[in-house]
């Protein structure tokens, strides 16, 4: 499968216009005719106004057969007439799942979203140990639904996890937690082995795909 991702940066105060457009059910045009899993998210880090609007898809061929249909009804004319009221430009990346997908429980969630550059040719191994941190995350309760992706498209050698939490107090509390067991220092001595650096992202979910069923 593969993560569609459409990072989206609106105009200064428009964002509450903008989540609307594309989390309202009887606005999201593009959204709800294409049956794929629909998250949106909006920044807590980084840029201000950012809107992520995120498939889950089966392939590039299932995503552009789907994006092609709708982009020639009337309604979506109607629906980027007003897209273009609110966003003033994007970007478009393509990552790979490496995990099983689930979408985010439910708006209100944050997504923790941990992105490493593996050394040249490492990307395997970043990957596998990746997974074994998603799974100590989840069983001392830093974060939920771990899922891994590599880079589709962009810079080489991205490997991510991203996780859901219910407020980043108790995601810091609980990784500090983490940090002290013989487990996660294992796990980093290897990480260095692998990794030369990483970026932390941080969304709060506004509208998921179980909302549209």
């Amino acid at each position: 499968m593969l993560q569609v991702r459409d990072v989206f940066q609106v105009k200064f105060g428009k964002i509450d216009q903008a989540v609307d457009l594309f989390s309202n059910p009887e606005k999201n045009v593009p959204f709800k005719t294409i049956p794929y899993s629909h998250n949106v998210m909006t920044d807590i880090s980084g840029k201000m106004y950012t809107l992520v609007s995120e498939l889950a898809v089966p392939g590039l061929e299932e995503y552009r057969a789907g994006r092609d249909a709708v982009f020639e009804t009337k309604e979506f004319q109607d629906w980027f007439r007003q897209f273009q009221l609110f966003v003033e430009g994007g970007r478009r990346e393509y990552y790979t799942f490496e995990s099983d997908y689930t979408p985010w429980s439910r708006p209100g969630m944050i997504v923790v979203r941990e992105t490493y550059q593996a050394y040249k040719w490492q990307i395997r191994s970043a990957v596998e140990l990746l997974r074994r941190y998603g799974g100590l995350l989840t069983f001392y309760g830093v974060g939920q639904k771990p899922r891994i992706l590599t880079d589709a498209s962009g810079p080489m050698f991205q490997a991510i996890i991203e996780v859901e939490v219910e407020n980043l107090s108790v995601w810091e509390m609980k990784r500090r937690e983490v940090f002290k067991q013989v487990e996660f220092q294992v796990w980093f001595n290897q990480m260095l082995t692998t990794a030369e650096a990483g970026t932390h992202d941080f969304y709060r979910v506004e509208y998921t795909a179980e909302e549209r069923r």
